[in-house]
């Protein structure tokens, strides 16, 4: 047999080509520029979702602007020509990027879950889970329950002579900082039971604290809403219910956890 035998069925490389990264292949083996590719084809892909998702509701964005306008108000105004396309191109993003979440969270959990241990992975599922749920709660939450009653509340105010003039640029933002305020306070329960989880945080300590947390739950909603009474009492409430439930999951979560750690070292 000749030396060159055991190389002849061996494939070729062609100068300058670069071996094309597996989706199976292990990270610990992949080079920095395949992680780098990895990384542009996943924010391309995100970008490409918001982009086409975000194109998808523009069809639907002067629906959805409509429903947006609380009965209260009954209209609202746009003072510049391009005022009503712009807003309307903000509603198309917004529609979007909520529609298409659940999507992109999918796309970063595939990019991210390579690296992880596999005690991480089944720790981030279930958090990427809650999250999406808490936060589309919260913005429910705030559309249909808090919304009306705040408007309702600020427009009565008026007088015979004293009628508003909402402008639709100030009223949109307006309903959607409001929603988001409550999308991301509700996601409170799930940071007290993920550091409860992790062993960071005490369930006991939690439960002797508890006054303090609903005091600190009455500032955050005082910094999220409008300066009045009204709009913190009905972020403050629902917060502080959300927060004690949250207690009996980290209180539930951390016995499991002691009682897993127990048997480790009974072993």
């Amino acid at each position: 047999m000749s030396p060159e035998a055991p190389f002849r069925d061996r494939p070729v490389a062609r100068q300058g080509s670069r071996p094309e990264p597996s989706a199976d292949r292990d990270p610990s083996t992949m080079s920095f520029i395949e992680h780098l590719e990895e990384l542009r084809s996943t924010l391309f892909f995100l970008l490409a979702t918001a982009v086409v998702a975000g194109s998808g509701a523009w069809f639907v964005s002067a629906w959805v602007l409509d429903r947006l306008v609380n009965p209260a108000v009954e209209r609202v105004y746009y003072g510049a020509p391009a005022e009503a396309f712009m807003i309307r191109i903000k509603v198309s993003v917004a529609i979007g990027l909520l529609v298409a979440m659940p999507i992109l969270l999918g796309r970063l959990w595939g990019f991210v879950a390579p690296g992880l241990f596999r005690n991480e992975r089944r720790l981030v599922v279930p958090v990427l889970v809650g999250a999406s749920l808490l936060f589309y709660t919260g913005i429910a939450f705030a559309w249909f329950f808090v919304v009306p009653r705040m408007m309702a509340f600020f427009l009565g105010f008026g007088s015979a002579r004293l009628a508003p003039l909402l402008n639709v640029s100030e009223y949109f933002g307006f309903v959607a900082k409001f929603c988001l305020a409550f999308g991301l306070a509700f996601q409170l329960p799930l940071v007290l039971v993920m550091l409860s989880a992790l062993g960071l945080v005490s369930p006991r300590r939690l439960w002797s604290q508890w006054r303090y947390g609903i005091v600190i739950i009455f500032i955050l909603a005082a910094w999220l809403t409008p300066p009045d009474i009204v709009s913190q009492i009905m972020m403050g409430v629902p917060l502080v219910v959300l927060y004690l439930a949250a207690l009996v999951v980290a209180s539930i979560v951390g016995r499991k956890r002691h009682a897993g750690v127990s048997r480790g070292d009974s072993r």
